[in-house]
């Protein structure tokens, strides 16, 4: 059987163990009866990740199964990342997508913890991040991470330093998507359920003509999380403007409350039930 035929079947198998008919489940999560009926064909060899978000949460997967099931569709050439990149049939963005979903399924963030300083010429800044995760699978050893530019910063004008507990072992600049993939290799592989915390820093220099304008820190939740986190963050130089940022799979960054700091110039945010998308803060210099 192919890989998108057994990813196909798990897919049914679990429409099934829920009882739910292709129509029912099309209804559920937005996705169209023709998409599901080509996945669990294995028909559609490279599904959106949004997609995929949408039928895991409209299937009521535990974060175990989601993580299994996003699993089940990453790339076959795993770990063979660089064949992701050189395939001329796939836009930046969806290039991106099969990177990063190559990663998925294979271990979950218990933490992230952001620490930001910038110059008083707002000509660079400095931003330190601590991941603890857990590995969900064997032979985990290699993570990814993703930057995205702004409109004062090219991404590919930031420098990543790896610092405890990491090794950077490869970069892809995806310049129309103004997006930077950093690949960060750990010092052992990983068993499964055993746990590692890794450290390192981004450099972030505006572009020539501008000064930094805004940043952001978040996680993305299950099944790429355990269920209940903490993202946090600290400034050297307290910000203009510190909000709430959250992102439902498929929509937009959605701006919600600003958020104060405290004594020390930090914010947390406690997630104990996280649905798929991506929660963290975004701010203003």
């Amino acid at each position: 059987m192919s890989h998108p035929a057994r990813a196909g079947a798990l897919l049914r198998s679990l429409r099934q163990a829920h009882g739910s008919t292709q129509s029912d489940l099309g209804h559920g999560s937005g996705v169209s009866v023709r998409t599901i009926r080509g996945l669990e064909r294995g028909e559609i060899q490279r599904p959106q990740l949004a997609t995929l978000q949408l039928l895991a949460l409209a299937l009521e997967l535990s974060a175990q199964q989601q993580a299994e099931f996003l699993h089940a569709w990453a790339t076959p050439q795993q770990p063979g990342y660089d064949g992701l990149l050189v395939d001329p049939t796939l836009s930046e963005m969806e290039q991106i997508d099969a990177m990063t979903r190559s990663a998925l399924g294979a271990y979950r963030v218990i933490s992230q913890n952001w620490h930001t300083s910038v110059g008083t010429d707002r000509r660079m800044s400095t931003t330190r991040c601590q991941i603890a995760l857990e590995a969900v699978e064997d032979g985990l050893e290699r993570v990814f991470n993703v930057q995205n530019g702004d409109e004062h910063t090219t991404a590919s004008r930031l420098e990543f330093r790896a610092l405890r507990g990491s090794r950077l072992s490869g970069r892809w600049d995806f310049e129309d998507s103004n997006v930077t993939v950093f690949g960060v290799d750990l010092p052992r592989r990983l068993a499964k359920g055993q746990f590692h915390s890794y450290e390192y820093e981004v450099l972030s220099h505006p572009d020539d003509d501008g000064t930094l304008g805004y940043s952001d820190g978040f996680i993305w939740g299950a099944p790429h999380t355990t269920r209940s986190l903490v993202v946090s963050v600290e400034f050297a130089v307290a910000p203009a403007t510190l909000r709430r940022v959250q992102k439902a799979p498929g929509r937009h960054f959605e701006f919600l409350d600003e958020v104060p700091l405290d004594d020390s110039r930090q914010a947390a945010l406690v997630l104990e039930d996280a649905d798929p998308g991506a929660y963290g803060f975004t701010w203003t210099w």
